[in-house]
This record gives structure tokens, sequence and C-alpha cells, in this order.
């Protein structure tokens, strides 16, 4: 038993847990070891172009790096940058469409764990 003591919280709710408590959260917290992966992707979206390029790209089956640009409002460098940084974690898949290169989602399994993360 932990020694911990009784302290009454806001609107009369305890402030401690017992010894099982504890016990099932720290098991439910427990990092895996792609927790990792995971924390590198969303600091590779916590910039602003990435994120806005990633959620253009979840209403779209593919779409090519000068219309990313356009409807975003961003330089075509730009935009190209980010989907290669996104690319290269493994968000983003390009394709070959005539002379243009168009991107898509990719469909790998952890990030289906990755979109459910995130909604």
């Amino acid at each position: 038993m932990f020694n911990r003591s009784y302290i009454i919280g806001h609107n009369g709710h305890p402030h401690y847990f017992t010894d099982a408590r504890i016990s099932v959260l720290q098991k439910q917290s427990y990092s895996s070891k792609n927790d990792g992966e995971l924390l590198h992707i969303l600091k590779q979206l916590s910039d602003q172009t990435k994120w806005e390029i990633y959620v253009l790209l979840h209403h779209v089956l593919e779409i090519s790096v000068n219309d990313i640009a356009h409807i975003l409002k961003l330089s075509p460098s730009r935009a190209s940058h980010a989907l290669s940084d996104l690319r290269f974690i493994g968000l983003v898949e390009a394709h070959r469409c005539g002379k243009l290169m168009c991107y898509s989602l990719a469909h790998k399994r952890w990030l289906r764990r990755f979109a459910r993360f995130v909604s």
C-alpha cells in the first residue's frame, strides 16, 4: 500500500486513487514501441503547413502540388517541401499523374491507429 493522504477536492470529490486503480492506470499508460514513431508524426504535424496539407488530403483521393499550393495559398516550393517531409515519415504517397506528381494519404495499418488517436 502506498502512503498517500486523503484530500477532499473540488465538489467533495476525493483526489487520491486506490492501489488497484493506480495499477490499472499504470498498465493503460504504458508506452509501446510504436509510440516513438507516433510522437515523431505528431511533431511533424505541429507545423501549420504540414497540418493543413494533411487535413486537405483527407478530403481528396489525390491532388497535385500546384493544386495544394493554390488551395492553401502557399508557394509551390513550400508545399513541395512539406509534402516531402510528410512522405518521408510515411503519411503521404506520391503518384505520377502524367507530367505532374500527385499526392494522397498513405494507407498503412499504423496510420489508422494515428487517425483514431487524432479523432
